[in-house]
């Protein structure tokens, strides 16, 4: 069959581009509404689906733009690559069933960043010992995902400052293993129990160890040396740097999920979190 005597390459291409990108883009934004879903920006995510939404009127740099800010900006090309921990997720999983883990990501802001260096991140992780990928459902998750953000998303994010003091807190039976870089014994012990507020467990003492470097100065210097590689001297990476990051989101790792399921987000990063920030 030949081309229609009026057919357009670009009207073509754009027609193509505007049905599957905005079929994504619908889906992202479900719960402000499907097909009928009037245009606006009332809201925050009402105004990012309107800046995402491809139209008929919209110019090859336009709809560049928008891709863009939708695949880019908010970080949904990262649904087409599967989550790395260590090795696929995918060939994980199989390795050993597990209890569901809970992940809270921190991030250094932006403005705080040493020049040369990029922002310091911070991630804790604990099990739910009473669920099972089976067990567990989306009223719970969400539930969950509402304690997080209790604990965690007030006054723009919950900050955590990381020094060079290790603490732990082990409690395997409660799903506990935490490893925390600290400036303070103060600082790890409010942040050990805002994580131990999520499920409502108390703060045992006797699970509480510090370990300490008898020259931290020395060992874990602020500026480290330099190194040559290559004929060219370059400094080596900081080990435990001392910065303030704040919390960014939650996700949930469930056994037999190819994908993580967002929690609790207060970014952006993930535009289908069960629980968002406004």
């Amino acid at each position: 069959m030949v081309l229609p005597l009026d057919y357009n390459d670009f009207e073509h291409l754009q027609s193509v581009i505007r049905k599957l990108h905005n079929k994504e883009v619908r889906e992202a934004f479900s719960d402000l509404g499907g097909d009928e879903w009037l245009p606006n920006i009332n809201s925050p995510r009402a105004s990012l689906r309107q800046a995402c939404t491809i139209y008929d009127s919209d110019s090859a740099l336009i709809m560049l733009l928008k891709q863009n800010l939708y695949f880019l900006t908010l970080r949904k090309a990262k649904d087409y690559q599967a989550p790395i921990l260590g090795m696929p997720k995918g060939s994980l999983d199989p390795i050993r069933k597990y209890k569901p883990q809970i992940y809270l990501y921190f991030k250094e802001d932006s403005g705080d960043v040493e020049e040369g260096y990029g922002p310091v991140e911070g991630r804790i992780s604990f099990r739910l010992m009473d669920e099972d990928s089976e067990s567990i459902t989306k009223t719970k998750l969400t539930t969950l995902a509402n304690k997080i953000k209790t604990e965690f998303g007030v006054s723009n994010g919950y900050t955590w400052k990381k020094g060079k003091e290790y603490y732990s807190y082990t409690d395997k039976e409660k799903g506990y293993q935490l490893q925390i870089l600290a400036f303070s014994e103060t600082e790890a012990k409010q942040l050990i129990n805002k994580v131990l507020d999520i499920q409502g467990h108390t703060f045992s003492a006797k699970k509480f160890r510090k370990s300490s470097n008898d020259d931290p100065t020395s060992a874990y210097p602020t500026i480290p040396p330099n190194q040559s590689i290559l004929g060219e001297l370059v400094r080596e990476p900081r080990l435990r740097p001392v910065a303030t990051v704040r919390f960014q989101y939650a996700i949930a790792n469930l056994w037999g999920r190819p994908q993580p399921i967002p929690l609790y987000d207060r970014t952006f990063e993930y535009l289908n979190a069960l629980v968002t920030e406004y």
